[in-house]
């Protein structure tokens, strides 16, 4: 049974869903689309709940007078929003037979806003439904997951990401690299997908330039730029490097970086594969900050072994 198909079976049991139910998983999107069908779910009065009944739209518009929907404000959920959820939950319904308070990316819960839940994790009462998302459960406190009935929610794979990015009104080749970089593409940063492609542009010029010129100089400038960019940039040199090395050896369907295939093969065919595999893992291997050891060092060495490998001879 799928993940979709076990929570649909849980919710059309309103009577025996969990008073509090965790959705855990790496997508914190996808857990975010299942906690909102859920409580949509959850609140229909009728038997066959769609996104044609009033009620269903209005609560997956969160706009349900008997839906409390609390996200992270800046880096935390704050402890006043939780006590409100607390409040909500301990009114009667307005319209609907229970009340439903979901909690998005709980793993920003402060300690004060943990503490303040616990009870009402445990003993939620007869109207209310508690749903959390979590992308990383390690970081809750155990006592928050312990009140909890826990569903993982796998990954969705890359062709159902770039469907749900065409689905939104993405072309084709953005909803293809949205699913590369991992980018929802219901941010409210439009400008993610850009800069993301240009890191991978710089990384590929700075490969080719130094093809090119047969010289050293654009890998010591990009490793210059890598160590002092955040860890994200490294990983799209280990990912690019490894695609190299893929496409180089004529499997360029498997490529992670699809619209770009064409200058992974080209520079998978200047290199030796061994060599580019291994500097992909050296690659990811690196410092996550300058203080745990220097980030510029560490890529001119990984780009550096790649360039004598293609020049040993």
């Amino acid at each position: 049974m799928t993940a979709t198909a076990l929570l649909e079976r849980l919710a059309a049991r309103p009577d025996r869903f969990p008073g509090a139910l965790m959705l855990a998983g790496p997508d914190a999107s996808l857990l975010e689309i299942e906690a909102m069908r859920l409580a949509a779910r959850l609140l229909c009065p009728g038997d066959d709940p769609g996104a044609a009944c009033g009620s269903c739209r209005r609560a997956l518009a969160l706009l349900h007078p008997d839906l409390m929907w609390i996200s992270p404000e800046g880096v935390q959920i704050r402890v006043d929003r939780i006590r409100e959820a607390i409040t909500f939950g301990a009114g009667r319904p307005y319209e609907a037979s229970r009340r439903v308070a979901v909690i998005v990316r709980a793993e920003l819960l402060g300690p004060e806003a943990a503490n303040a839940l616990l009870k009402s994790l445990e003993e939620p009462g007869s109207h209310l439904h508690w749903i959390l998302t979590t992308s990383r459960p390690e970081a809750l406190p155990s006592t928050i997951i312990s009140r909890c009935a826990v569903a993982p929610i796998p990954a969705r794979t890359r062709a159902e990401r770039v469907a749900g990015g065409r689905a939104r009104g993405l072309s084709e080749e953005d909803a293809e690299d949205a699913a590369t970089f991992s980018i929802d593409p219901s941010s409210e940063e439009p400008d993610l997908l850009v800069q993301a492609r240009n890191r991978r542009t710089m990384i590929l010029a700075a490969l080719d330039a130094s093809l090119k010129s047969r010289s050293l100089t654009p890998l010591i400038m990009l490793a210059e730029e890598l160590g002092r960019a955040d860890p994200a940039h490294g990983r799209l040199l280990a990912e690019l490097l490894a695609d190299a090395a893929v496409a180089g050896s004529g499997a360029s369907d498997v490529v992670r970086h699809r619209l770009v295939a064409g200058a992974t093969r080209e520079i998978g065919r200047h290199f030796p594969a061994e060599a580019l595999q291994r500097a992909a893992l050296l690659a990811t291997d690196a410092p996550p900050d300058n203080r745990r050891g220097n980030r510029r060092l560490h890529f001119e060495r990984v780009l550096l072994d790649l360039f004598r490998a293609r020049h040993s001879d």
